[in-house]
């Protein structure tokens, strides 16, 4: 069992390191009161030439989203496998602002700082990579009920019929002579 998911880049053997992770969850930070993660693994296999790295990585992840229409928290499990190419940030030279335009080459490459590769950045990467844009408990969900709150999933809203209201709404009023 391996804890620890910052390597040294010097650390890496010719013939590369290979690396299973459990528990990840206390190590990859929250990422909002919407997302928990929870129960999570992974796998890296890093190979270096020179100071260029290459990374094939798997992660499972137990997560905890919050549904978008009714707010009910649910669990999701996530699973893929990656890879990363890195270089060394000194190579990218000194303009990483963020007005720099990124070439064809450099669109391709992740960078490492101070010869350290951080393992759960990636692994929190590509867990946040798999989750959809619109999060759902199920496609069926009806949501809240905007007047009083109700979960429509579960109970009837209890908001007073009210009159239509709108624009032509008056001219239910007019009488029709005949």
């Amino acid at each position: 069992m391996q804890i620890e998911t910052r390597i040294q880049v010097s650390d890496v053997p010719e013939e590369g390191l290979f690396l299973n992770f459990t528990e990840l969850s206390k190590l990859i930070p929250e990422v909002d009161e919407f997302v928990k993660i929870g129960t999570t693994q992974g796998r890296l296999e890093i190979h270096k030439s020179g100071n260029d790295i290459e990374i094939h990585g798997w992660v499972k992840s137990l997560v905890y989203l919050c549904c978008d229409r009714c707010l009910t928290s649910f669990p999701k499990e996530v699973e893929t496998s990656f890879f990363y190419f890195l270089q060394p940030k000194s190579d990218f030279g000194s303009d990483l602002s963020p007005d720099h335009q990124l070439s064809s080459d450099e669109i391709e490459v992740y960078w490492y700082e101070d010869g350290e590769i951080r393992g759960e950045e990636l692994f929190r990467e590509q867990i946040l990579l798999q989750l959809p844009m619109r999060i759902l408990c199920n496609e069926e969900c009806k949501g809240l009920c905007p007047g009083c709150g109700a979960d429509l999933n579960k109970t009837q809203c209890q908001c007073p019929e009210q009159e239509e209201q709108g624009p032509f709404a008056i001219l239910k009023q007019l009488k029709m002579s005949g």
